[in-house]
């Protein structure tokens, strides 16, 4: 991130927009590379002296902010001395001496120093400030090319633009159990607008809802390269700027502005991987943290997705390697709130729980999986969903023409289902109650059990 002076951003209309360094600047930032390049084995103080030679009152924002990306992803540097002397030592030694007033007064405090130490005169003036910033020597310049300077420059200039937010929405497809997993790293809340295809959560910090302050917008800031790793994401923030709130907006569109940063499929543990590959190779699809599942208020993510090509439907794998009991309680509570059919593969040295307490397929391991039992679990949720999907489409046909509430009452209960929204979603009704009459309305969904 940069430091917020060297910020650019244009405000027009009510919108915060940051002035992303382009491929005019790509020359600006090899300059500021050569800069440090021939800087090495010198100090760091003359590199800022030629860094400044090249600084204009249009230019000096960038020049300082690539110079800043260099000192944060390329640049080593060391202690100019080459001496077991500490620069912070011999401070403190020479401060507990008292004031001095004149040129002798010093001089005799810097000789009773050089005795103290067993050095010379010259090697404590020059170990004395060896440590500050500008005395430091460049040591190493790690290989970057310009272009990948700017890049790091815009994704740091996004995030420094990010620190004064009161509030985000972010939108995204993919990458989700490390954007949820950074958002809790980095002490955020979040709230589900949407969790379809693309989930939708606005993101809040308690800190933020007594008062104002910049720790909320620096986590957001923090969690942002995590959403950039997904295939599709999008941010919408309010940035309070003075005593007014702006809107600041981007999408992916822009992806080609930053570095690459795409996320890699990243097992957890050998078991998993070992799982996807013998299902797949047993002919089944297999694809691993594709959905979010919304659970309540909270936000669950199974291990695997499983289907077979001919299925309608599909089946959500768990793989609890090693669990505590207060992990299994936290992940019952969510597979119920989720209501998605579910296989959990789980250790059983580890404790001992039952299918029936999760509601779902629980299939139990000490070494190696049972592959035949994992099959049949799944099978079986399988043949469930499509038995249940054949079963509200038949009801569906049963109530369609249905426009008395005790008539529809009365079918629901033949079939042992009682009147509840998720029962009305999904067969496509719409009850509205006026006074004491209920209006019945139907309309298409093609949602299923």
């Amino acid at each position: 991130m940069l430091p917020k002076e060297l910020l650019e951003v244009r405000r027009v209309r009510g919108k915060i927009i940051p002035v992303f360094a382009s491929e005019k600047d790509v020359e600006l930032a090899e300059k500021v590379l050569k800069v440090f390049k021939s800087g090495i084995g010198k100090k760091y103080g003359s590199v800022l002296k030629a860094l400044r030679e090249i600084e204009t009152a249009d230019n000096f924002k960038k020049v300082r902010g690539f110079a800043k990306i260099l000192e944060n992803y390329c640049v080593d540097r060391a202690c100019s001395i080459d001496s077991e002397l500490i620069p912070k030592d011999i401070r403190m030694f020479l401060f507990e001496r008292g004031y001095v007033t004149s040129k002798e007064e010093r001089d005799k405090v810097i000789e009773y120093a050089a005795k103290y130490f067993g050095v010379s005169v010259e090697e404590i003036e020059r170990a004395m400030y060896a440590d500050r910033e500008e005395e430091l020597l460049i040591t190493r310049v790690e290989s970057i090319t310009p272009q990948e300077i700017v890049k790091r420059y815009n994704l740091s200039l996004l995030q420094t633009a990010l620190f004064d937010s009161i509030s985000a929405i972010l939108d995204f497809s993919g990458n989700y159990s490390r954007i949820f997993r950074a958002i809790k790293y980095y002490g955020l809340m979040y709230d589900f607008i949407s969790c379809k295809e693309v989930v939708e959560v606005e993101v809040t910090g308690p800190a933020s809802l007594i008062k104002m302050t910049r720790k909320y917008g620096t986590a957001i800031a923090k969690v942002l390269p995590e959403l950039m790793r997904a295939d599709w994401w999008r941010i919408k923030a309010k940035i309070l700027d003075g005593s007014r709130i702006y809107e600041l907006e981007i999408d992916s569109s822009k992806r080609n502005l930053f570095p690459e940063l795409k996320s890699k499929e990243k097992y957890d543990s050998s078991l998993e991987e070992e799982f996807c590959r013998r299902m797949r190779n047993l002919g089944y699809e297999i694809r691993r943290e594709q959905v979010v599942v919304k659970a309540g208020n909270k936000a669950f993510i199974p291990d695997f997705v499983v289907w077979k090509k001919s299925w309608k439907n599909k089946v959500y794998v768990e793989i609890a390697g090693f669990w505590t009991v207060e992990y299994i309680k936290k992940k019952v509570e969510k597979i119920r709130e989720a209501k998605i059919p579910l296989v959990v593969i789980a250790r059983e040295e580890f404790g001992d729980v039952r299918g029936a307490e999760f509601n779902t397929e629980l299939v139990i391991f000490s070494k190696k999986f049972d592959y035949g039992k994992i099959l049949r679990a799944i099978n079986k949720l399988a043949k469930k969903e499509k038995d249940q999907q054949k079963n509200i489409s038949e009801l569906k046909e049963k109530v369609k023409e249905v426009r008395d509430f005790e008539e529809l009452e009365r079918i629901l209960k033949e079939c042992g289902l009682g009147i509840n929204d998720s029962i009305l979603k999904k067969l496509g009704i719409n009850v509205v109650w006026k006074g004491l009459k209920a209006e019945i309305t139907h309309h298409d969904n093609n949602s299923n059990f």
